[in-house]
């Protein structure tokens, strides 16, 4: 009986070291189940981050590539109405030669004569103003004498009244 006690205790020793050792195991593979549920539970969040701007760049590019199709699309048109018109000028233009148009009839021309005009008109006010103190004489001798002798009896009176004023004093 005493071999089967003796074998028993290290066997009981044996089997609780082992529980100890699987208990302690367990422990550390449970930190590492939660570090692990850690990290993963980051891992998601960030993928689910990353699926967010995935999809606003997938946006962003559709409407980029909408707004420069629109472009490409609005610039086509323009080219092709700008030389619609060129062409349509340009017929125009040999129409105007084979009819020997006057050079001086075209927008240019006018324009430019426009332009003269009014340099002149500003060229001429100056003068015009010189000229408004002689626009109330007459075109007529005669009535150029009359005015004359009407301002010549105005300076007389004038003349008489500061006489008598300084005669006066």
């Amino acid at each position: 009986k005493h071999g089967l006690l003796s074998s028993l205790i290290p066997a009981v020793n044996k089997l609780t070291s082992e529980r100890l050792e699987a208990e302690k195991s367990n422990r550390r593979l449970e930190r590492e189940l939660r570090a692990l549920r850690k990290r993963l539970g980051a891992t998601l969040m960030l993928r689910g981050n990353l699926q967010e701007d995935i999809e606003k760049t997938a946006k962003s590019q559709a409407v980029d590539s909408a707004k420069a199709e629109e472009r490409l699309l609005s610039l086509d048109f323009v080219t092709m109405k700008a030389r619609e018109l060129s062409t349509r000028r340009e017929k125009s233009e040999a129409q105007l030669v084979s009819r020997n148009m006057d050079k001086s009839l075209t927008h240019q021309a006018i324009v430019q004569l426009s332009e003269e005009v009014g340099t002149l008109k500003r060229e001429i006010i100056p003068l015009k103003k010189k000229l408004e103190p002689y626009m109330d004489l007459s075109a007529s001798p005669s009535l150029a004498q009359v005015k004359i002798e009407e301002a010549k009896r105005e300076l007389a009176a004038l003349d008489s009244k500061l006489e008598m004023k300084l005669d006066f004093k």
